[in-house]
């Protein structure tokens, strides 16, 4: 799937943080592909707005992948074909690796990796639901030391996925302890698709050194981006062998008032006063007197005095 080889540098499908007003705030600071927040399968099988919510996004996001989590394969092949006709999306993706309980408890997300039947039968449900690309992101496996990766790569190429992202830990590891890249580098091996890794990608560093030891087609980023989507424009530069400069306060001033008008713009000032705060405290960490700027943030109950707790950033000496 060539977009993964063109455009290297992917934001990761996070739950309450990735949505399209986030995405494009990536976007613009260097991401080359985003992917929505995890929809579910039932919720598209309903119409719920809530879900159908989360498939809106602007065309400058492109290339852009919806993905969705469930654990039934005639659902999630229903919701491929309506995923294609209603967003119509440059690929559609299957969670296979989320490790939050509510989730696997139906059997979704990382629980599939304890089913290679429903695993095989769900992928082949997707591909032959819809023209549009099928992808999937798994994990190493359930249990530390019980990898299965290989193996559920092998089977997801075989079913037609045109693309591979691994999460190098278990389950069980959830975000603890250390991403095993050599996992990527294995799976890599092992099948033809790009295989996209993700898991430790904190600097430029880290993104050099998870090409140069794995050997993937392309990278993932995730948490790494809570308050920081400068780190694509970094990892950009870097990849150009060129100098991985950080923002000026004047630069992340800028960032963070568009971020907030372009919340309020799609979501209104409302919801924007509550949903970005989150944001700010990310934003604002290792900022000087962060501790007072985050108390002013979950006081605040406006939109301009956000604004106004954000601009006084430039008058922060460090």
């Amino acid at each position: 799937m060539d977009i993964f080889k063109k455009n290297s540098l992917v934001l990761a499908p996070m739950a309450g943080v990735a949505d399209t007003v986030f995405r494009q705030v990536c976007k613009s600071s260097g991401a080359g592909i985003v992917v929505s927040e995890m929809v579910s399968a039932e919720g598209i099988k309903y119409k719920s707005s809530n879900t159908l919510d989360l498939l809106s996004f602007d065309e400058s996001e492109r290339p852009f992948g919806v993905q969705l989590f469930g654990a039934d394969p005639s659902s999630l092949g229903d919701a491929a074909k309506f995923v294609q006709d209603y967003a119509q999306p440059d690929f559609i993706d299957l969670n296979a690796g989320c490790p939050v309980q509510k989730v696997v408890k139906k059997n979704g997300g990382s629980a599939l990796l304890r089913d290679k039947v429903l695993f095989e039968k769900i992928l082949t449900a997707m591909v032959k639901a819809v023209s549009t690309p099928v992808t999937v992101k798994i994990r190493s496996g359930w249990v530390k030391d019980e990898w299965v990766d290989v193996e559920f790569a092998k089977i997801a190429q075989g079913c037609g996925v045109r693309a591979i992202t691994l999460h190098p830990r278990s389950r069980s590891m959830g975000f603890s302890g250390k991403a095993l890249w050599q996992r990527i580098a294995e799976v890599k091996q092992a099948v033809s698709v790009p295989v996209i890794g993700n898991g430790d990608i904190c600097t430029a560093d880290d993104a050099l050194q998870m090409l140069r030891v794995c050997g993937c087609d392309a990278i993932m980023i995730g948490r790494a981006t809570y308050g920081n989507p400068w780190i694509f424009s970094e990892v950009k530069a870097a990849l150009c062998g060129q100098p991985s400069e950080p923002p000026s306060v004047a630069e992340k001033t800028a960032t963070i008032v568009n971020h907030i008008n372009l919340y309020v713009e799609t979501h209104g000032e409302d919801r924007a006063s509550k949903e970005m705060k989150k944001h700010l405290a990310w934003y604002f960490k290792g900022v000087p007197g962060a501790a007072l700027f985050r108390d002013r943030i979950f006081r605040s109950e406006k939109i301009e005095h956000l604004i106004e707790t954000v601009n006084s950033i430039n008058t922060v000496k460090g």
